[in-house]
């Protein structure tokens, strides 16, 4: 395994990869559990979840998504290159 210097090129695309990925993947999963868990209390209790409540989930989802985004983006194989962890000597 060669180790390359990453450039502006590089640096783009893995910010790219992780900006979009957590975005979009917290928006959607945010979007469904606010659904589910605004339908289930509006059925259960008569009345949605305040806006302080549906950000609490909506942080939950954040801390529980972004670890996932981060080893996506270890695992995947970019054009010329992908991301490794390598030891150093301790």
């Amino acid at each position: 395994m060669r180790e390359i210097q990453p450039g502006w090129n590089e640096t783009v695309r893995i910010t790219w990869l992780l900006l979009w990925r957590a975005v979009a993947g917290g928006f959607v999963m945010s979007f469904l559990l606010g659904l589910v868990v605004n339908s289930a209390g509006l059925f259960a209790l008569g009345h949605i979840l305040d806006t302080q409540a549906n950000l609490a989930f909506g942080v939950l989802v954040a801390l529980i998504w972004w670890p996932l985004v981060v080893r996506m983006a270890l695992k995947k194989r970019f054009q010329g290159f992908r991301l490794a962890l390598i030891a150093t000597e301790a």
